[in-house]
């Protein structure tokens, strides 16, 4: 199974939220469809690596390939500075875990020790880095599977008023939002599923980019690989929101620090309340060990695609430079200075400030979202559909992608009603949800004003070519498809993108 590192912090924690807002019932709903939505994109991704193979990752050398480099340079960026903003993220959620609400000197210091251990763990050299890959990624598996276990127990014998599905009765199902009824209820689906997106906002990707790393580029086995880990990874996700919703009341204040945000896992709510001891510290301090090592994680891929995008020559040469341990040293200090952001909760609540990044990054999300949507159907339509070889088929396409072209249209739309209650609205509470689709224009556009020059583009797109494809039967496929779907499109890639 891959265990990727959103595990056991945008689950364990950001569920909170979710459940408080929605209900039990509207957070099962939320996995439900979030997961369908996140395989139908896994698919769309995995397809496209699966037919045409990338050493550098699908989604940013192919938004080169058939999109155009203005659009690559934009994917490629949002790429990265996406990954990056998640490394605040996950510190932040560290101390929203721990239960350091206030600012103060004390999550400051935290704060420190934290990102110092970030940025030791990913100068160690790789093969070392990857070792303790392993080793959490146990942890992470014990714990979420102790979890669970834990629920199954409470859901059987726990005590009177609190075991089965006695709260799903006790507190509703569903929670209404902003209005009574159905169409309070349907509000509330949307919040939840809104607050649980930054769960399986990064999924697909990681799932195509393990499968990348582990099979032959030139096999069938991307797809399948990244599918089946989608599929096993979704079952617990959906698992693990049913336990929450049992052995969790959705009132409890601190599941939102008394409405201010985000607030404690529903694991440890349901631990305080039947008055477990002993246990809440073990599995708070198995969150925050989640939360560092989902960090460093971010801080490695954010790094090495920027070491990426260097070596394509699409960043400053210095990014591709490594130090004897082979560690791009340049990427991981300039990708780590996103760290930094985390230190806004030591003069601001670290509630509101995990409810101000988790807006700004889901956005980014359904930006990758529709651009992959978006590669894998101009290569369909270039190629009409054709010659691709059945073991590399998904059936569920292009469905699959029309679907993740609408989710990744509505839900930034929808992302507004997290600021719509109109007792804490503030304009302000709007910048995040929607502050990453300017700076992905800037990106696009402004690239796009200062690379006028069509010489630039076939160098850039050369180099490319030579560095990722080898000299074998496959590769050379894959050149004569990409040359073909060029051919196809024509001129006129920047005015389809």
């Amino acid at each position: 199974m891959a265990v990727v590192p959103s595990l056991g912090t945008g689950l364990l924690v950001g569920a909170s939220q979710a459940l408080a807002v929605g209900g039990p019932l509207t957070l099962l709903i939320s996995y439900l469809i979030l997961s369908i939505v996140a395989y139908c994109l896994t698919s769309t991704m995995a397809q496209v690596a699966a037919h045409v193979p990338a050493q550098y990752g699908t989604l940013v050398t192919h938004s080169y390939r058939y999109g155009s480099r203005h659009f690559g340079f934009a994917v490629g960026y949002l790429r990265w500075y996406t990954l990056a903003m998640m490394v605040p993220f996950e510190i932040t959620t560290a101390m929203v875990n721990l239960g350091l609400w206030e600012p103060s000197a004390k999550v400051a210091i935290r704060i420190t020790l934290i990102i110092l251990v970030l940025h030791a763990f990913n100068f160690l050299p790789e093969r070392a880095f990857k070792r303790t890959e392993v080793m959490f990624t146990g942890l992470k598996l014990i714990l979420t599977i102790g979890l669970l276990a834990f629920s199954i127990v409470m859901f059987v014998s726990g005590p009177p008023g609190a075991r089965g599905f006695d709260y799903w009765r006790n507190t509703g199902p569903m929670n209404v939002q902003l209005a009574d009824g159905h169409l309070g209820r349907a509000f509330g689906v949307a919040q939840c599923l809104l607050y649980s997106a930054i769960s399986f906002i990064l999924l697909p990707e990681l799932f195509v980019h393990q499968a990348e790393q582990k099979e032959d580029p030139q096999s069938a086995g991307i797809l399948s690989m990244s599918r089946r880990n989608g599929l096993q990874v979704f079952a617990l996700y959906i698992l693990s929101a049913l336990a929450m919703g049992v052995v969790c009341p959705s009132d409890d204040p601190l599941l939102t620090n008394f409405e201010a945000g985000v607030g404690y896992s529903p694991y440890i709510v349901a631990m305080r309340l039947r008055g477990v001891r002993i246990l809440p510290s073990i599995v708070t301090t198995g969150i925050l060990i989640s939360s560092v090592a989902s960090g460093r994680t971010f801080l490695y891929l954010s790094s090495r695609t920027l070491h990426a995008l260097a070596e394509n020559g699409h960043a400053p040469s210095i990014f591709y430079d490594r130090n004897r341990f082979g560690s791009p040293y340049a990427a991981i200090l300039a990708s780590g200075l996103f760290s930094f952001i985390a230190y806004i909760s030591a003069a601001q609540s670290s509630t509101e400030v995990y409810n101000w990044l988790m807006p700004v990054i889901t956005t980014c999300g359904y930006l990758s979202w529709m651009s992959a949507s978006f590669i894998y159907l101009t290569i369909r339509r270039a190629t009409k559909g054709k010659e691709l070889q059945p073991s590399r088929k998904s059936d569920i396409q292009p469905l699959a992608a029309y679907l993740g072209i609408t989710c990744s249209m509505v839900l930034p739309l929808a992302n507004g009603l997290t600021a719509a209650d109109p007792s804490r609205f503030n304009i302000r509470n709007l910048i995040p949800a929607y502050i990453g689709i300017p700076v992905f224009l800037v990106l696009y556009y402004g690239h796009r004003s200062i690379n006028t020059s069509e010489g630039t583009s076939q160098v850039d797109e050369s180099s490319i070519e030579e560095r990722e494809t080898e000299q074998t039967g496959s590769s050379r496929i894959a050149i004569h498809w990409i040359n073909r779907v060029r051919s196809n499109m024509g001129d006129a890639t920047d005015n389809e993108v």
